[in-house]
């Protein structure tokens, strides 16, 4: 084994002395009661040195407190921002979810502000590109327009006058500004996309409300003069001229759109004239009607003093007819076929004598207390089937078309047929009135009266 070298062993040595040393110094301070002597010797020797009288007890009592102190943790204290990044680390869990919700949420504001952004852009360049565009629909709507100047006017000056004021004055009007026709970068407007944006959308409503009016009084125009051309037409041929003479309420509806023109009103109801125009014919072919039905009368022999009813009848129509009104037509051909039917037929009123029908009625009027006789009747062919008839009731006065309905009668021809019928049940002379063919009223004998109802 080869020698070690003496400074090999001093330094082993040195660091020998050095544990040694600390380990006695740990074992002072370890052991309780040999370090409380040792330091009540010295604090005594201490203040007896400077001459001062300590008691034991007093040395006991501060030794007792220094030990207390002695392995106790003092922390030194910490201004508020130590404890705020104290608080931080402890509470790091839910800050870092604070943050994380911070920074998110920046960050989508941040996103959602770049889409705004974006897209106030995109409509700011879709804005500008439709102004853009309606200078080509102005341009078409002043061809239009000086395509429809050209056009003929007869009637309409007036209205058509006023309308072409109007388109022209709009026309003439500066409706696309002249930043935006020249092409002007249009952030000289103003410093903010909001209101660039705000600028274009007010311009672009403000022309598209223009062109709408322009528009819609071309529209006008033009229906106005379609309109005018077809009135020009309709009315000046000589067709019309004669027509109107014949029926005046054609000249009487054209009069009436003129006197609307000269005020300068645009509405031109040609329908109304076209309507009463075209049923002109109409018109024609039922006063040919009249004739033929008068015509056909006459051919049954039928007498005037029997016509009252039917020239009351054609007289009102041919009235309706001169105003082209042919409201009552139906009501006409219906009480036209029951009086030719009625003229064609042989009838005879005769009173209903059935068990399940009255035969007679008695009335007593409610004003004077005065009385009326009527005997419930039937208008019977040759073969004795019913025939409905037109009763006008002197009660109600409406006409009803009837089977059966009471006449009216004296008081001795009431009580002849009630007394025949008493008798046996029957009535014997139950012809009352006849009705030849070829005539429209009954012949009834002196005891018939006129009145009639339809109820009892």
């Amino acid at each position: 084994m080869s020698e070690i070298k003496l400074s090999e062993q001093l330094g082993a040595m040195a660091i020998i002395d050095e544990l040694y040393q600390k380990q006695q110094l740990l074992l002072e301070h370890l052991d309780r009661d040999v370090l409380r002597d040792r330091l009540k010797e010295n604090i005594r020797n201490y203040y007896q040195t400077k001459g001062q009288s300590i008691d034991d007890s007093l040395i006991e009592k501060g030794i007792n407190l220094w030990f207390d102190k002695r392995l106790r943790f003092n922390a030194p204290k910490r201004n508020w921002f130590m404890h705020f990044l104290a608080l931080c680390y402890i509470k790091r869990n839910i800050l870092y979810s604070i943050i994380f919700i911070i920074l998110s949420a920046l960050a989508l504001i941040n996103f959602a502000e770049i889409t705004f952004a974006k897209k106030i852009k995109n409509n700011i360049d879709s804005t500008y590109n439709h102004i853009l565009s309606t200078k080509s629909t102005l341009d078409d709507l002043n061809k239009k327009f000086l395509e429809i100047d050209k056009y003929p006017i007869n009637f309409s000056q007036v209205p058509i006058k006023k309308l072409k004021n109007s388109i022209i004055d709009l026309l003439n009007q500066n409706i696309i500004p002249s930043i935006i026709k020249s092409g002007t970068d249009i952030s000289s407007i103003a410093q903010k996309d909001e209101d660039i944006l705000k600028y274009l959308k007010e311009t672009d409503e403000s022309i598209n409300t223009k062109l709408s009016e322009i528009t819609s009084l071309i529209t006008q125009l033009h229906e106005l003069l379609e309109k005018d051309k077809k009135l020009t037409k309709l009315t000046q041929n000589q067709v019309f001229t004669d027509v109107s003479k014949k029926y005046p309420i054609l000249q009487n509806a054209v009069d009436s759109i003129l006197d609307n023109l000269n005020q300068g009103q645009t509405d031109i109801d040609i329908n109304r004239i076209e309507t009463l125009y075209s049923s002109i014919e109409r018109a024609e072919f039922l006063e040919k009607k009249i004739e033929s039905d008068t015509k056909q009368l006459l051919e049954l022999n039928v007498p005037k003093s029997d016509m009252d009813p039917i020239i009351a009848l054609q007289t009102s129509l041919l009235a309706d007819l001169k105003d082209l009104n042919f409201e009552n037509v139906e009501n006409y051909q219906t009480m036209m076929a029951y009086y030719i039917k009625l003229a064609q037929t042989n009838l005879t009123l005769t009173i209903v004598d059935h068990p399940d029908h009255k035969s007679g009625v008695e009335r007593t009027h409610e004003n004077t207390n005065g009385k009326s006789w009527y005997l419930i009747v039937q208008a019977l062919t040759p073969t004795g089937k019913p025939t409905s008839i037109w009763v006008k009731s002197i009660e109600t006065g409406e006409s009803k078309l009837v089977e059966m309905f009471g006449q009216q009668v004296t008081l001795k021809a009431f009580n002849d047929v009630k007394e025949d019928k008493i008798n046996d049940g029957h009535i014997d002379n139950n012809k009352l009135c006849a009705k030849p063919k070829g005539r429209l009223i009954f012949n009834c004998p002196n005891s018939v009266k006129s009145g009639r109802i339809s109820e009892w």
